[in-house]
């Protein structure tokens, strides 16, 4: 082969072409971090009051936990962040394509092909360990970033910035009028519990005919996601301004502290509630996310250090590679075998010991990709 990008026809690119130089390394940074704590960082914080059952480990490790309804840990910024920057790069990537000519057919074309991939890989990635497809269903990482991706990028190429605010909010205030006026049977309108709430209760609807995992696919949550997408998009517009860094980094902490202060006021009506992706926490999750990539900017693309952030970029440009290897391949398993004679003499710290080598591993595998110059890109 002569040509340095190989392109298959499931549209599942190995570009071997990426030169870190020319790319906004502080995103590839940040998509690294929050993959991170997908693939591993999560357990190595869970891992850590077996060592010691102290206020600061018990506390880091109730961070990487979800919240179980109402209320925030860290550990719930991670998927809406990865999706923000997904949003983030359209006007990147999809600028660079229609500057180079592509028609809109052509655009539509390539939004569906990747979009119906990263849902494929969904189905793919819970169907792999269940071969009776119990768990197989809609509701899963990759299904809910193409859902997020295929629309934010339709809506990006029929608009201008004006459209994308009005479309980003309509989209929350249609979900808000939703969940706090439309009534439940039984329950009333404006009822947030995990039974009483109006999305929950259209899923249930389909009771009879879709599983568990495929109702939401029908709910009013699924729309959602698309304007912590379209948020992201709007702070990639403003990344991609010829202004100085300063007012770029400027802007993004400004943007993300009103968002924030906007998603507290709001929380008074709609509480932050990720199992329904309420609009305060799109509002606290996309300003908190804006802030970390002023941070993430100005450090690492402005400031120009980014050796520390090294180990978070190798992650970040193979993002959904390791996330799908680490469902294949039992890492744990290996590690196990490898480190069978030392395992037993840990005592408490044995989990917290598999825990980081099996997230080395996981570094490792995406490291080697990295040092052959190959980036699968969906």
């Amino acid at each position: 082969m002569t040509t340095k990008q190989l392109k298959f026809q499931s549209e599942i690119i190995v570009d071997k072409a990426i030169n870190p130089k020319v790319r906004i390394e502080s995103i590839d940074a940040l998509r690294g971090f929050t993959m991170f704590w997908i693939i591993g960082g999560d357990r190595i914080m869970r891992a850590l009051p077996d060592i010691s059952n102290n206020v600061v480990f018990n506390f880091l490790a109730e961070q990487l936990r979800h919240v179980d309804w109402i209320g925030f840990h860290f550990y719930d910024l991670i998927f809406p962040m990865f999706l923000f920057l997904i949003g983030a790069v359209l006007p990147y990537s999809i600028g660079r394509r229609i500057e180079k000519g592509a028609s809109k057919s052509d655009l539509y074309k390539h939004i569906f092909q990747r979009a119906a991939m990263m849902f494929i890989l969904g189905l793919i990635y819970y169907g792999i360990k269940d071969p009776d497809l119990k768990s197989l269903g809609y509701y899963g990482v990759l299904q809910l970033l193409a859902v997020g991706y295929f629309f934010s990028s339709i809506i990006l190429i029929n608009t201008n910035i004006k459209g994308l605010v009005f479309w980003t909010g309509g989209i929350l205030l249609f979900y808000f009028i939703l969940l706090k006026f439309i009534p439940v049977p039984g329950y009333g309108a404006g009822v947030l519990t995990q039974e009483g709430n109006f999305s929950n209760y259209i899923g249930s609807l389909s009771s009879d005919i879709l599983s568990p995992k495929f109702r939401k696919l029908l709910t009013p949550y699924m729309i959602s996601p698309i304007s912590t997408a379209l948020l992201g998009v709007l702070a990639g517009y403003w990344m991609r301004r010829d202004d100085g860094q300063l007012t770029k980094i400027k802007g993004l902490i400004i943007g993300g502290t009103l968002l924030v202060i906007f998603s507290l006021i709001w929380a008074n009506w709609v509480p932050i509630i990720k199992n329904l992706w309420t609009g305060s926490y799109v509002l606290l999750t996309a300003g908190i996310s804006c802030i970390l990539l002023a941070l993430f900017y100005w450090i690492i693309d402005v400031k120009g250090y980014s050796k520390w952030a090294f180990f978070f970029i190798v992650i970040g440009l193979n993002p959904i590679t390791i996330y799908i290897l680490a469902r294949i391949i039992d890492f744990k398993a290996i590690v196990i075998f490898l480190t069978y004679s030392i395992v037993p003499l840990l005592g408490k710290a044995e989990s917290l010991f598999l825990a980081v080598c099996v997230t080395a591993c996981h570094w490792l595998v995406v490291y080697w990709l990295y040092k052959k110059k190959i980036f699968i890109k969906i």
